[in-house]
């Protein structure tokens, strides 16, 4: 039986009215204002509880973006320093009499201070004569006082360390990494960090109505006058707040003028820094306490009407469970529809219905289960965990259905080359669309739960296998060598692409991975150029020294095509110049350190150029970026053609049409200013400096008139305004416009079918 709701409250029957009924004729309302004063209270205290979670979750959160920002510079520092050009040929070297390699480091320091948003600005200290250098300053010469602040750096224990500096030739927040990475120090390299960038990242915003700062382990407020005078103020009386706590609390709260804070402290891992946030709490309890008051005054009103009528209190009380239904029913419409009798019932039902539907994403949630695990050895491999102990890693390897105890562990890295030529069946940006099918494919070939797969999204694939540390590292490297060799021959074959496959060397010990994994990310970047699909085994000795013999005439000859704007030459010395170096290259490296010396050589020609700015056209920075993601030559030429050649030949055609009509304009100057004199077009062209041929196509293109025609043009125009305005002779006016007399009289006539004579008598008239 089914009875329809929404005619009103009094028509409503059900068993749960008349039960209410029963109850309300027992008690008072008395219950109603204790529950409304012990849910202000229990409201409030979990909100503030849920406040200070979140905040603290959030928090973590921060800690770890700030943390990954800090060590991706770190590792970027680590990468700068294990380039050959911060060897030991720095030491007390004249970059005067190095050019070349004066050149190759500035150009390395700009790709540094490119490299992340955080440095403002990368410098490096030379001992030995003491030097400060950067790409925007050049080199400052330091003196023996100036260079002392510097000196006491070199003699620090760690070898990359975080610093706040105050020294005469700069100051501010750095992070600086000694130079040797080995051996004694003559140097270091200093980023200057971008601290506003800094405190954006850490979660700062000053209209928020809270604060966020960060305290070195001095317990110094970094980045102070950033921040307003009033949040300075702030900032200050909670790090004095901090201080006074015996306990160091995570999580507390805090109270600044009229206003309650949830301050929520966390240390950043890799720099040993706190960071502090803190939020208002009102805006998280106005809610709470609106509704919780609202419930009190509800309670009052009901102890009248109890008083009156406890019939319309027991309507009062099964109200609740009307609003339910309707909202069970029809949510957002006026009218609910048909219920069952019993509306208890009723709710139940949809209460096992909602219950059903949280299972369900119960166990979606539960199916993410494998991209934590891949996140987290995204994390150990990359060296996020670097701070972590033995033990911390191997727990939460545990947690997350590894069993490490009793392991060895090898990583391998695959990458898949040629997808240029795939262009046919993918575009440009499906390229994550490929890895995600070498994922699949690789998932297939191993399918062991001691084996997992990274998608590294760039035409990668990672594995991070264990194996039984009773097993020999002959025997683990015959083993997954076969592996990947069939990884290889699959992926080939069902891709089309070729791979370079890195096999790391077994580690014992977690913590060793970061350092397995770089190994072979160098690796990877010695592969052979001629070998299409190949495996880099570390536990191999290297067989071979490669050399490269690099194309410099084809180099001489590709710019200055370039810069003469010559488009197909272009292309075609292009096309040569890769066809000869990755015929001598033989490795990837070798590969790409010749095509960025190819583009420096583009640089450093429109920087000699006066046909435009360097830099005005180009970001160079960018394309340094670019060009270093870049694998495979014929990349690097389609990479060129379409960055470089391209946009040079349109801004070249611009600036060609341009000087084009400046040439014209200036010949025409001199027409109007010397035409009474014997001027010619060969003396114009002389005196431009261009072939009076040239002159000549130039002049009629612009102006759709012959030089001589012009000028004759002009000294007729000249003559006639003497004729009409002037009483000369026939004989002065010729003169005047740079004729002899007699021809004066014949070109006049000819040209405008009167003699001189009759044509001031005809304009007399």
């Amino acid at each position: 039986m089914k009875k329809r709701l929404g005619k009103g409250l009094l028509l409503y029957r059900g068993h749960a009215f008349r039960r209410s009924l029963l109850l309300i004729l027992i008690v008072t309302t008395i219950p109603t204002l204790l529950i409304a004063v012990s849910s202000y209270y229990i409201g409030v205290s979990y909100i503030e509880r849920e406040v200070e979670r979140t905040h603290k979750l959030q928090l973590d959160y921060t800690v770890k973006q700030v943390s990954d920002a800090l060590g991706h510079l770190q590792v970027s520092m680590n990468q700068w320093t294990l380039n050959p050009l911060t060897s030991d040929k720095l030491r007390g070297i004249d970059f005067k009499e190095n050019y070349a390699f004066s050149k190759d480091f500035f150009e390395s320091l700009t790709v540094l201070n490119n490299s992340s948003a955080l440095i403002d600005q990368a410098f490096v200290y030379l001992e030995s004569p003491p030097r400060l250098i950067s790409d925007s300053q050049g080199i400052h010469k330091l003196e023996a006082s100036g260079a002392k602040p510097y000196h006491e750096l070199l003699e620090a224990k760690e070898r990359l360390f975080w610093r706040m500096l105050q020294a005469p030739a700069l100051d501010g927040l750095f992070v600086i990494h000694k130079l040797p990475v080995i051996g004694e120090p003559f140097g270091a390299i200093m980023a200057r960090i971008n601290e506003k960038q800094l405190l954006n990242l850490a979660g700062f915003d000053e209209g928020s109505g809270g604060t966020a700062f960060i305290l070195d382990r001095e317990g110094t407020l970094l980045s102070r006058e950033l921040f307003s005078p009033a949040t300075r103020e702030m900032n200050e009386a909670l790090v004095k707040e901090m201080s006074r706590k015996q306990e160091k609390s995570p999580s507390f709260r805090w109270s600044w003028g009229s206003e309650l804070y949830v301050v929520s402290t966390a240390t950043i891992p890799i720099t040993g820094w706190e960071l502090v946030s803190a939020v208002p709490m009102s805006e998280f309890l106005k809610p709470i306490v609106l509704v919780s008051r609202l419930i009190m005054a509800v309670g009052l009103i009901s102890l009248l009407v109890v008083l009156l009528s406890s019939w319309y209190a027991s309507v009062r009380l099964v109200q609740p469970i009307h609003r339910l239904i309707r909202t069970l029913i029809s949510p957002t419409g006026p009218e609910p529809l048909l219920v069952p009798k019993d509306e208890i019932q009723y709710i139940e039902e949809q209460w096992r219905n909602l219950s059903r539907e949280s299972h369900l994403l119960q166990s979606r949630l539960e199916g993410q289960h494998s991209s934590l695990r891949t996140g987290f050895l995204l994390q150990l491999v990359q060296g996020h965990l670097r701070l972590l102990q033995e033990q911390e890693i191997t727990q939460r390897m545990e947690q997350y259905g590894w069993e490490p105890d009793g392991q060895q562990f090898v990583v391998m890295v695959v990458q898949l080359l040629g997808f240029h030529r795939l262009q046919g069946s993918f575009r440009e940006d499906e390229q994550p669309l490929v890895t995600f099918a070498a994922v699949n494919i690789i998932e297939e070939l191993t399918g062991n739960d001691n084996i997992s797969v990274m998608n590294l999204h760039d035409l990668s694939v990672g594995l991070f296998t264990m194996v039984p540390r009773e097993v020999s590292p002959a025997e683990v490297a015959q083993r997954l060598k076969q592996m990947a060799a069939e990884i290889g021959h699959s992926l080939h074959r069902i891709l089309k692409m070729d791979t370079v496959i890195g096999l790391g060397q077994p580690v014992s010990a977690i913590s060793r991975i970061p350092l397995a994994w770089e190994e072979v990310q160098q690796a990877l970047r010695h592969r052979k150029l001629d070998v299409p699909n190949q495996i880099i085994d570390l536990n191999e000795p290297v067989s071979e020294h490669a050399e490269s013999r690099y194309p410099f005439t084809l180099e001489q000859d590709l710019v200055h095509a370039m810069l003469s704007g010559l488009g197909e030459e272009s292309h075609r010395l292009l096309g040569l110049f890769f066809q000869e170096l990755k015929a001598h290259a033989k490795r990837e490296l070798l590969l790409q350190q010749g095509s960025l010396k190819l583009l420096g050589a583009v640089q450093g020609g429109l920087m000699q150029s006066d046909m435009m700015q360097a830099g005005s056209l180009f970001d160079w920075g960018q394309l340094y970026v670019e060009l270093l993601a870049l694998k495979d030559s014929d990349e690097m030429q389609a990479w060129y053609s379409a960055r470089i050649v391209e946009p040079l030949m349109a801004e070249l055609m611009h600036h060609q049409n341009d000087r084009t009509h400046d040439l014209v304009e200036r010949t025409v100057g001199m027409i109007r200013l010397e035409y009474p004199t014997d001027i010619s077009l060969d003396l114009c062209a002389d005196r431009l400096g261009i072939s009076s041929s040239g002159l000549s196509k130039l002049f009629m293109q612009v102006t759709g008139m012959y030089f001589v025609d012009y000028l004759t043009k002009t000294r007729l125009d000249r003559a006639k305004e003497l004729l009409i305005g002037t009483e000369l002779k026939m004989q002065e006016i010729a003169v005047q416009v740079g004729y002899q007399p007699t021809y004066f009289n014949r070109i006049f006539k000819k040209l405008e079918g009167m003699t001189p004579k009759d044509f001031r008598e005809h304009n007399k008239l």
